[in-house]
């Protein structure tokens, strides 16, 4: 039903690091579906990123509305049959917004970060299971990690984002179980981190590009049979949960 190699779709891409991700992906050959939650906005961002040997398409992808998920399952199912890679990408911070209050930073960063990334998940599933090599990369950060967070001579040690990090770590969560549970449909799924980049939720801060951030989301992407999976990596490797 696919003459593509591969067919990745990546949420949360019109803009940073899933933007870059997209674009990395598609210059590898794969045939990239670009979540936007305004289509007009993706369709945009894809025409801009595609060329002739390049094929990004931007599809309607709200992870909060369950309804844009159904609608784009059977979009993909229909015109593709499968889905080889779901780059849970989709995120917000809202630690450092004054305004709202704790029930309200949380609900809604954990509609989007977590409930939103599971039920994503949930609905490729299918799909995925019809790749004969299905991946799965989830976007962590390592400010969640619980190891790294006790160690007081840690770079990120007086980090406190407690809403952010709470929702990272149950991404981390969600990549075990997922990985046990797809392991024997050789869906490989796996957890990583981007690094502090300079985009738009970040105000730009730090050094570091998009494109460089995405290098480690694309490895996992792209997974020999006999790469891992459960597991949390960055490009300086393994991380500690």
């Amino acid at each position: 039903m696919s003459e593509y190699q591969s067919i990745a779709l990546v949420s949360g891409a019109t803009r940073g690091i899933g933007r870059a991700i997209a674009a990395g992906l598609a210059q590898q050959g794969v045939k990239v579906l670009l979540g936007a939650r305004n289509l007009e906005q993706g369709k945009k961002v894809a025409e801009a990123l595609s060329t002739e040997n390049i094929s990004i398409e931007a599809v309607e992808l709200d992870t909060t509305n369950q309804a844009t998920i159904d609608r784009l399952v059977e979009q993909i199912g229909r015109e593709y049959g499968r889905l080889d890679i779901l780059i849970n990408n989709a995120g917000i911070s809202l630690d450092f917004y004054p305004e709202l209050s704790v029930r309200e930073k949380l609900s809604k960063t954990l509609e989007t970060n977590v409930v939103g990334t599971a039920a994503l998940t949930e609905a490729v599933i299918p799909l995925l299971k019809r790749s004969q090599h299905g991946r799965i990369v989830n976007v962590s950060s390592v400010l969640s990690s619980f190891n790294y967070r006790n160690q007081k001579d840690w770079i990120y040690y007086d980090v406190v984002m407690p809403t952010y990090q709470a929702s990272k770590a149950a991404v981390n969560a969600l990549t075990l179980s997922y990985a046990k549970q797809l392991a024997d449909q050789n869906i490989k799924v796996n957890a990583i981190c981007p690094g502090l980049t300079a985009t738009d939720a970040t105000d730009h801060y730090g050094e570091r590009t998009p494109e460089q951030a995405a290098k480690i989301a694309i490895k996992f992407a792209l997974l020999d049979d006999d790469g891992p999976t459960g597991t949390f990596h960055n490009d300086a490797g393994s991380i500690q949960w």
